[in-house]
């Protein structure tokens, strides 16, 4: 069974009932302790009179009474909504002339008249059977009173000629005058803390806005809280109307119907700003137009006519709350920053909204929780934006460190700096030294030796020379070659050290097989000074190095010996113990020219060319040793010279054993 037809059923029930208890007796039993508790008047304990005053109602003897809908309007009876009728409710109990009364009013549809035993106690706007003479009014109110029997009669004349219902909306209560009167000071106070409260929000936010600017969440969520505190101020207890008598009724009504559309504008606005990545734009602004548009009827239209609009906007505000919950699950998906706060607080605001709305079509007779989700959720998300805010100065209070830090390091910074720059200078000097020196090598220690190729060359191609000085100058061009051929090979491996730094490949082989070679490819030049090559290493020794190099520093040391060596001299090639474990000295000494300190302090420098002539005026670029350096400190190990002028240089480099 659907819940209309539930509804439905029921109310007939309560009818019956009712017209049962009119039939049987004009009173009623009240069934509570007054004393203790206060007794809900709803359905069964009224009657309506549709259409008559309480006067007519008096002189007819309470004739033509109908069951009634409490609360609800009486066109659920199947009487106009536009119209006047007077509701009576009998009630009795023992004793109850003893006991100080209040009766609880809430809003009546559009005003009334109150009449207790006869007496008229209280009344909002004006009651008239005509609509010129009708004037609407919601004063919620507690009438104080004191019963002079055991039994009291409660009639409210209402008129209706305003708005779209007519009748009881909210059920009224009957207790003792301090329970009431407790009640009443427990809604006024609650309804002034969440409106308070929300006020506050808004004014906060407003400053949060105006120091950035550029946040729009924190200026929605401010306006949100605005609308909020609107609607909670003109429903329910009507707080406005408690403040101050001067609301007109209009006023508030455009009060309540604007503010929920604005509510759900600015709620929109305020989920858009926070993950606009989440939320389709055109959606949202068709939404927010669709809803201005709404908002712009209710604030300017007459009121009997927008509350005609109420049930489509009630429907439309489900369609939107269902949307707006798709949105919050699709955020939580996406686990987006405070997604957990916001689509808490927004479930708890979609449940709420459903219960108000079908309450507010008579459903459910529970209460209304619109009003304390809307003030939990601003409250849940005043605590988002405050924290979203607080990580952001937190960022710039970082920032801020930084910057000053920076300002205090900045004359050592600046020193740094300039050192750097220093460094980069001497580099870039050093650089141009290097340069100037490859130059020259190529100006003058290249050019030379090609120079006497080619005028040799020419002599023979002019058949200028004998046989004999032809054999002579072939000598001199082969070692004019071999010179030549040592030199481009230093100076092209250099300079691939400087341009793209030492790259070696390491291999494990026998010493002795490099230093043969080396022996068999100088036995001409040993031969022409009548040098004595010594090879001592004539056991296996295994070392771990890259054979191209080795070869070439051993070159370079042995034409080096021989070229400062004079006729007749020795050199000896042999190996020695390293104080660095897993390595071995390799030495080549000769007993030639020597060299003083400052000679070998300048040998291995890659700024100063350094270079002289051997004892046959032999000539070197002064590349040779410094390759050999960078070589052997490439592989870990160290070179070093140990030389006494006139008496002999010994060259040692370490290598590695196998490893």
């Amino acid at each position: 069974m659907t819940n209309f037809a539930l509804k439905h059923l029921f109310l007939i029930v309560s009818l019956l009932t009712a017209s049962f208890n009119y039939a049987t007796q004009a009173v009623i039993p009240i069934p509570v302790n007054l004393s203790n508790d206060l007794l809900l008047l709803d359905n069964p304990y009224w009657k309506l009179y549709y259409g008559k005053t309480y006067e007519e109602v008096l002189k007819s003897n309470f004739e033509g009474g109908q069951a009634c809908e409490v609360p609800g309007s009486w066109g659920s009876t199947g009487n106009k909504e536009m119209g006047f009728g007077t509701y009576i409710c009998k009630l009795s109990k023992k004793d109850l002339a003893k006991l100080n009364l209040s009766f609880k009013l809430y809003a009546i549809g559009t005003n009334y008249q109150l009449y207790i035993n006869g007496n008229l106690e209280a009344s909002a706007g004006r009651f008239g059977k005509i609509e010129t003479e009708s004037k609407p009014d919601f004063v919620p109110t507690d009438v104080h009173f004191n019963s002079n029997s055991d039994t009291v009669e409660i009639a409210l004349q209402v008129s209706n000629y305003n708005y779209r219902q007519g009748g009881i909306w909210y059920a009224p209560s009957l207790g003792l005058s301090s329970i009431i009167d407790e009640n009443t000071n427990i809604e006024v106070i609650t309804a002034a803390f969440l409106c308070g409260s929300l006020f506050v929000l808004f004014f906060y936010f407003v400053a949060f806005y105006y120091i950035r600017t550029k946040e729009k969440s924190s200026l929605y969520f401010a306006l949100l809280c605005l609308f909020a505190a609107l609607r909670i101020g003109s429903t329910g207890i009507i707080l406005f109307r408690q403040i101050s008598a001067c609301f007109p009724w209009e006023i508030i009504v455009r009060i309540e119907f604007t503010s929920l559309v604005l509510i759900i504008i600015f709620g929109m606005l305020y989920l858009y700003s926070m993950y606009p990545r989440d939320l389709n734009r055109k959606m949202v602004k068709g939404v927010v137009w669709l809803q201005a548009i709404f908002a712009v009827v209710f604030a300017l239209g007459p009121v009997v006519f927008t509350s005609y609009l109420i049930p489509s906007y009630l429907f439309i505000c489900a369609l939107m709350l269902l949307y707006l919950l798709n949105l919050v699950i699709k955020v939580l998906m996406n686990k987006r920053p405070f997604a957990n706060w916001v689509g808490g607080a927004y479930l708890i605001t979609f449940l709420a909204g459903f219960n108000d709305i079908i309450h507010s079509q008579g459903f459910i007779n529970f209460m209304y929780l619109l009003p304390f989700s809307i003030f939990l959720f601003s409250v849940i998300q005043a605590l988002t934006i405050t924290r979203l805010f607080s990580n952001s100065f937190k960022e710039v209070e970082q920032l801020s460190d930084s910057l000053k830090m920076v300002n205090q390091n900045q004359s050592s910074i600046i020193v740094e700096r300039t050192a750097l720059l220093k460094e980069q200078a001497s580099e870039l000097h050093e650089s141009n030294l290097i340069k100037d020196k490859v130059f020259s090598i190529i100006a003058h220690d290249l050019r030379a030796p090609i120079k006497s190729l080619s005028t040799v060359l020419n002599w023979v191609a002019d058949d200028d020379l004998t046989y004999e000085e032809l054999k002579k100058s072939l000598a001199s061009i082969s070692k004019n070659v071999d010179t030549l051929n040592l030199t481009l090979e230093n100076l092209l491996n250099w300079s691939r050290s400087q341009l793209t730094g030492v790259k070696s490949e390491p291999e494990i082989f026998d010493l002795r097989k490099p230093v043969q070679e080396l022996m068999d490819l100088y036995k001409i030049q040993l031969a022409e000074k009548n040098i004595n090559l010594q090879n001592l290493i004539l056991d296996r020794v295994v070392v771990y190095f890259d054979k191209n190099q080795l070869q070439l520093i051993l070159r370079n040391l042995v034409s080096n010996a021989i070229k400062f060596t004079h006729h007749g001299g020795k050199i000896t090639m042999s190996i020695a113990p390293s104080e660095k474990s897993g390595f071995i000295k390799v030495c080549v000494e000769d007993s030639g020219l020597g060299m003083n300190q400052e000679a070998i302090n300048k040998v291995f420098s890659a700024v100063e060319h350094y270079t002289t002539f051997g004892t046959n005026n032999e000539k070197g670029t002064g590349l040779g040793l410094l390759l050999c350096k960078e070589y052997v400190e490439g592989s870990g190990g160290s070179i070093g010279i140990e030389s006494e002028l006139n008496k002999g240089t010994k060259v040692w480099f370490e290598v590695k054993q196998e490893a």
